[in-house]
């Protein structure tokens, strides 16, 4: 059998496309090519956040040091120049995504386009109302019309937008912000049931320590904190947040009652609910960063599967039978284009990487592979190692040794059957009572690896022939 004839039991690695191309139909689906690739890539390095994230802390200590000196003639210039960095920063945005892409509604990063277009917008609608106010006041001798100044001042003001796009930025503060943010519900609910304690405790409290006698001397002090609905409410809470007993010694003094109602009060208000809150929000943060987590599999999921579709399609090209193997002559013509689509993928895989790899998936050392071995081989380079690959390997190897085991067994027989026809032979050879009867503590499998007693060659005129029943002698003249 041909090398290219043998199938091995290697699947073919799936893609998202639903009709990608298979080795037997040998008919590759093209795979879209995406437009400004380079300047995409360019927008999503790391380093092109970095300029920008420093650009916008520029922006935020300049919006800063601007409110505590106004006047300084260098803010304008500044402002512009941020300004112009912004502008060009969404620009390289759009050109790189499209519109369709970069206001996707299905798009995880929809919401921070939608705010950074608005931000810059405003920006740069604030600098040409800017530009007409000063020719109109150039060209009438007057000042600023009201309302142009009014939208301006507006509109610088909410320059201060600018600063939150350090949350998108900057990864942790995006997870904690984004986190906060999923903790607001359930915050939420613990402000009402927290209302709702302080509301009933108000109505006990208010009916019996407001109420106080004209006679009594602490009635204007009771009034004063539990006289109403509202101040009572207020005393509770300013109790919850910052819990100071002393100053209300005077009323619970002679009351236990009183006492321990305080004292429950400030250990719910004051502890409990502050260790729940913070239990709410840390859950939410590790529930963020686990889909977090998530969503980067799933990306690095989609770039994998991008992946193999290109590397298929080249690979496919140099199939010139169609039948889904490759020679080494054809393999190493395409081993250029494999690693530009590695550089392309950001993906570390090297020269050397993929000749080892055709030696390793060339089980017969035939100088032929299958299209997808190598395919399963450079997916499995370019992911980590997972408890997946190691029970893959665990199952091949005992798969293995199982096959031994088998062929073991099976010499094992065929030894015993060898043991049994020496017998045979050795009980035909040589009558009973010869000095030649093998030992029974012999093994049959050791008896079998023995060396055969060798036999003097009959007397020349005599034949053999099988011994009588009488015992008469084995060999006749």
């Amino acid at each position: 059998m041909l090398p290219h004839q043998q199938m091995h039991g290697y699947v073919e690695i799936a893609t998202e496309d639903p009709g990608f191309a298979t080795l037997s139909s040998g008919e590759p689906q093209d795979v879209p090519k995406k437009s400004h690739g380079f300047l995409r890539t360019v927008v999503e390095s790391n380093v092109f956040q970095m300029c920008i994230g420093t650009v916008i802390a520029a922006n935020a200590v300049v919006i800063g040091m601007e409110t505590d000196h106004p006047d300084f003639w260098i803010w304008p210039i500044l402002e512009d120049l941020l300004l112009a960095t912004f502008i060009g920063e969404l620009v390289a945005r759009l050109w790189a995504y499209g519109f369709d892409e970069f206001f996707n509604t299905h798009c995880s990063e929809f919401h921070w386009n939608v705010f950074d277009f608005a931000v810059v917008a405003t920006g740069a609608t604030e600098r040409a109302l800017a530009l007409v106010s000063l020719t109109e006041s150039a060209a009438s001798h007057a000042g600023k019309p009201v309302f142009i100044a009014m939208v301006m001042r507006t509109f610088r003001l909410l320059r201060i937008l600018r600063i939150f796009r350090m949350f998108h930025l900057l990864k942790q503060l995006h997870l904690l912000a984004t986190g906060l943010f999923d903790a607001l519900s359930s915050m939420f609910w613990m402000m009402v049931l927290c209302g709702l304690l302080v509301y009933v405790c108000a109505i006990v409290l208010t009916r019996l320590v407001g109420r106080a006698d004209e006679s009594d001397p602490l009635a204007p002090f009771k009034k004063q904190y539990f006289g109403s609905m509202s101040a009572t409410m207020l005393t509770l809470f300013q109790l919850m947040a910052y819990p100071d007993m002393e100053k209300f010694k005077v009323i619970y003094n002679s009351s236990p009652v009183l006492q321990c109602f305080f004292v429950l009060l400030i250990t719910f208000g004051a502890f409990t609910i502050v260790s729940i809150l913070t239990g709410v929000v840390s859950e939410s943060m590790v529930e963020r960063g686990k889909a977090r987590q998530d969503e980067r599999q799933t990306d690095r999921e989609h770039r994998l599967s991008s992946f193999v579709k290109q590397v298929r399609k080249v690979l496919q090209e140099h199939d010139d039978n169609g039948k889904g193997f490759l020679a080494r002559n054809h393999f190493i013509a395409c081993k250029e284009d494999i690693l530009k689509i590695c550089h392309d993928q950001c993906m570390d895989i090297r020269s050397r990487d993929l000749d080892a790899l055709f030696d390793l998936v060339d089980y017969e050392d035939c100088g032929t592979i299958e299209i997808e071995e190598v395919l399963y081989g450079m997916v499995q380079l370019s992911s980590d190692v997972r408890p997946m690959t190691i029970m893959e390997l665990r199952r091949i190897v005992v798969r293995g040794l199982h096959r031994v085991n088998q062929h073991v067994a099976s010499l094992d027989v065929r030894m015993q059957q060898m043991d049994q026809c020496l017998h045979e032979v050795h009980s035909a050879v040589c009558p009973k009572g010869s000095s030649h009867t093998p030992d029974a503590t012999v093994s049959p499998v050791r008896e079998a690896v023995l060396p055969i007693p060798t036999l003097d060659p009959p007397p020349i005129g005599l034949q053999w022939s099988p011994p009588a029943a009488s015992g008469a002698s084995c060999f006749e003249r």
